[in-house]
């Protein structure tokens, strides 16, 4: 259900007013999550064979203990506690220990410590998630393991970790402008991108990072920009051969492609953008620990994406984070203030059924899931989309524009120049929605000096969007001109009304006086067919001896009349030439012998040019 509008404006402008407050008090106790059975999930049907890499265990200490491995893969406690019962299990079965977390254990202590200042929870030992390793244990070995790894006392959970999980989608000579073809960027069905960038907004200040396995970086849209690619990490050659560079080339496509004279233009390409392979030459299949960097190397406000789907309860493709280790950090990522938008997953699990009872037992991540819906009007679910309560909002899960693949052209049959007509998945529908995240958080950061929280930016998606139609719950699509306008009115009530014979007269204000655009002034309770004068100035001022408002230096003059129920409509497309920055006051006066002397007035409304 959405929030009436002033509802929604206020509570947002609050947090963000609020957003980074100190409260001096007690952490809250951090909730310990449910359990989940320990089970090797294998890959669904359809997998390209090349992908499967088997199972690893993770497991996740209890925080107060800080247990860590030692180089040579046994265990110990940086806070000195007694490990002995691990260990010697450990050694029992021959078992050996590495950092889950491939990153500096100082660089995981500041994420928990920013997360917890402002959330004011306890925090995750991040450090204390660790890989156990069996060297030849088949799926029901690592099982077994890990069940009986989770009985101890010094554990807080245990996983099994699929590796291969595929993602959940599918120069000279001279490229002609193909951004035409991104109509996704335009008025609904197209999430309204069009909008933020008449104003001047493209994500500037944002970063806006990555997770998935690969990209092309010599892409001809995406070389001119530093895409910031994770130091000392290389994309894995599987990767390449199996061709999801071009998987992570076509997300980019959509939020990130360079502004030019040819191929496509990035729905947020004014954001910074940092990338973060989930398999890498120096590393292997590091999925906990690209997430993790890209989040620790954000600030509030920032935008990680997750392009990845995880193998989930129910036997087929889910959230990333129906991985507990996935949940946690997300979780972590939230609190301190990090926007993480992920992809449902491409298997069209029901969240809500009972396969995922403990996924949502472990509560909020606070991500924003994003499902798949169809690339028209109606905003349909389309067949393979995960659904369920916890996913929030959808984008176009099929027939989007953008680089990589070559299935539209391949000019020059240059890698470097293929563009694809039918990008598609839960991985085609995030870019969308974390394109608009960038969008909105840069014109937070310009219009109130912070960004929103990620909590609050996602309530805004969801009440401003357009409702989805049939199918399971995928949430609404969203609309970037309907949010832009909650939580930055074009127009601001200047009140005071001077009352007539039906009381005080009320006009408001619709639209942009954007150029080209439409807007409209609506009086009503007036004076039923009266003398109207509509009255514009640059300036306002609030008259005491007369209780009103007035415009006192009006450049236009206009003389109308009211309809017999006392209401009057002015509108029409706003002109080009229109200077931006200028505030415009409008006000109606209207000849009524029940008014202070012979007159009343109506609210006086004023609306900034873009």
């Amino acid at each position: 259900m959405s929030l009436p509008r002033l509802a929604v404006t206020s509570a947002l402008v609050l947090s963000a007013a609020l957003e980074g407050f100190a409260f001096a008090q007690e952490l809250l106790p951090r909730a310990l999550p449910a359990q989940s059975a320990v089970r090797a999930l294998p890959l669904p049907p359809g997998a390209p064979a090349r992908a499967a890499a088997g199972h690893r265990l993770i497991v996740k200490f209890r925080d107060e203990l800080r247990a860590r491995a030692t180089a040579e893969g046994g265990l110990r406690s940086a806070a000195g506690a007694d490990l002995g019962e691990a260990q010697r299990f450990a050694s029992r079965l021959g078992l050996t220990f590495a950092p889950a977390i491939r990153l500096p254990e100082s660089l995981l202590a500041d994420l928990a410590a920013r997360a917890a200042a402002r959330s004011n929870r306890a925090q995750p030992d991040l450090a204390g998630m660790l890989y156990a390793g069996l060297p030849g244990a088949t799926a029901e070995q690592l099982e077994a393991a890990g069940i009986a790894l989770q009985q101890l006392h010094a554990v807080e959970y245990v996983e099994i970790e699929t590796l291969g999980v595929p993602p959940p989608g599918d120069v000279a000579p001279t490229t002609p402008d193909l951004s035409g073809f991104q109509d996704y960027v335009g008025p609904d069905p197209g999430l309204d991108a069009v909008h933020a960038w008449s104003l001047g907004v493209t994500g500037a200040g944002i970063r806006l990072s990555d997770c998935e396995y690969g990209w092309v970086y010599t892409h001809e849209d995406l070389v001119d920009r530093d895409c910031h690619p994770e130091p000392g990490q290389t994309i894995h050659p599987v990767t390449v051969s199996l061709g999801w560079d071009e998987h992570g080339t076509a997300a980019l496509g959509e939020t990130s492609a360079v502004e030019n004279a040819y191929g496509c233009s990035g729905a947020a390409h004014g954001a910074e953008v940092c990338t973060y392979p989930e398999r890498s030459v120096e590393e292997g299949y590091r999925r906990l620990t690209c997430i993790t960097h890209a989040i620790a190397n954000s600030a509030p406000g920032d935008v990680v994406m997750l392009e990845m789907q995880a193998v989930g309860a129910g036997g087929d493709y889910a959230p990333a984070e129906t991985s507990l280790s996935i949940h946690t950090v997300t979780r972590t990522g939230v609190d301190a203030g990090v926007v993480v938008v992920a992809a449902a997953g491409n298997g069209n699990q029901n969240l809500d059924g009972a396969p995922y009872a403990t996924y949502l037992s472990w509560g909020d991540s606070g991500a924003i899931i994003v499902g798949a819906g169809s690339a028209d009007l109606a905003h349909d679910k389309l067949s393979f989309s995960t659904y369920g309560s916890r996913v929030n909002v959808h984008g176009w899960g099929d027939w989007v524009f953008s680089l990589g693949y070559g299935d539209y052209a391949a000019y020059g049959g240059d890698k470097n120049q293929r563009y694809t007509a039918g990008f598609s998945g839960t991985s085609s529908a995030t870019p969308f929605v974390a394109a608009a995240c960038a969008l909105i958080q840069e014109h937070a950061l310009d219009t109130f000096g912070q960004p929103l929280a990620p909590e609050d930016l996602r309530d805004l998606l969801v009440a401003t969007g357009v409702p989805q139609g049939t199918g399971g719950h995928i949430g609404p699509f969203p609309d970037l001109q309907a949010a832009f306008d909650t939580l930055f009115p074009p127009w601001s009530d200047l009140g005071l009304a001077l009352a007539g014979q039906s009381g005080e007269p009320r006009l408001r204000g619709n639209g942009t006086l954007l150029a080209g655009e439409p807007w409209q002034l609506e009086l009503e309770n007036a004076r039923p067919q009266a003398f109207a004068l509509l009255v514009l100035g640059l300036t306002s001022v609030q008259l005491p001896f007369l209780g009103g408002t007035l415009v006192p230096s009006p450049d236009i003059l206009c003389g109308l009349a009211t309809d017999p129920s006392g209401g009057l409509v002015l509108g029409g497309i706003a002109p080009s030439g229109i200077v931006p920055g200028v505030s415009l006051c409008f006000q109606y006066w209207i000849d009524d012998a029940a008014g202070p002397q012979g007159a009343a007035a109506s609210n006086a409304v004023a609306c900034t040019t873009p």
